[in-house]
């Protein structure tokens, strides 16, 4: 048999926390938008020096600079050497003379003569079948007429060297070899005529030497044709 429901009671006393369950799973959330640019930074330190770099093409050349000023004058220079002494001038006082070359010396020997000009001897190439035949004392200074650089193929003319062998002959030891072979144009104001004597080293009665020596000219395997002279 059942009984009939009460009333309904007043609520009881809460009852007591209960236990802390279990650590349940991260969860993963969806990514997030990108945030605004940060501030600069602050500059980091200096690096070290780098590896040399390939050189660069050349560059063009620049314009053409402007004039410099013009320089403080300079000292003075260095005395020249004396000059060879001067030539009275015997045309105007009526006495004649003679000139002559003096080849293998840059004064002349004899007592009463004046050194015109010291040079040295030139003439044809000895491999060439042109040029002059005769044998020419060039000036050490000589004066510029007209003229253009280069070779212009004309005819040549070149200086002399010793080419002295092994003979018997009074250069030998000498030191000349390949030298080159000076000269001097002789002025005598109290003679009237010169010639050179071959194969002698004395003169004839009534003649007075200037100078002696010996008779040379190209090598007979040679084609050119020069003089013989007389070298002292």
């Amino acid at each position: 048999m059942s009984l009939p429901l009460g009333k309904q009671g007043n609520p009881g006393i809460p009852g007591r926390r209960g236990l802390k369950g279990t650590k349940g799973k991260v969860g993963r959330g969806m990514k997030g938008k990108a945030g605004s640019p940060g501030f600069p930074g602050k500059e980091g330190p200096r690096g070290g020096l780098g590896v040399k770099g390939n050189a660069g093409d050349k560059g063009e050349a620049g314009a053409k600079g402007d004039a410099g000023e013009k320089g403080n004058k300079g000292d003075v220079g260095l005395k020249g050497e004396m000059g060879m002494p001067g030539i009275a001038d015997y045309r105007v006082s009526g006495i004649s003379g003679v000139t002559y070359v003096q080849w293998g010396r840059k004064r002349c020997s004899a007592s009463d003569v004046q050194t015109v000009y010291s040079g040295v001897a030139a003439g044809s190439g000895y491999s060439k079948g042109g040029g002059g035949a005769n044998t020419q004392c060039l000036p050490l200074d000589p004066t510029w007429g007209y003229y253009r650089d280069g070779n212009q193929g004309a005819a040549y003319i070149y200086g002399a060297e010793y080419e002295l062998g092994d003979g018997i002959q009074p250069f030998i030891n000498k030191g000349l070899y390949q030298y080159d072979v000076p000269c001097a144009l002789c002025f005598a104001p109290s003679k009237n005529t010169q010639f050179m004597l071959p194969a002698k080293n004395i003169c004839p009665s009534g003649w007075s030497r200037a100078y002696n020596g010996y008779l040379m000219a190209e090598h007979h395997g040679h084609h050119g044709r020069n003089m013989y002279v007389c070298v002292d």
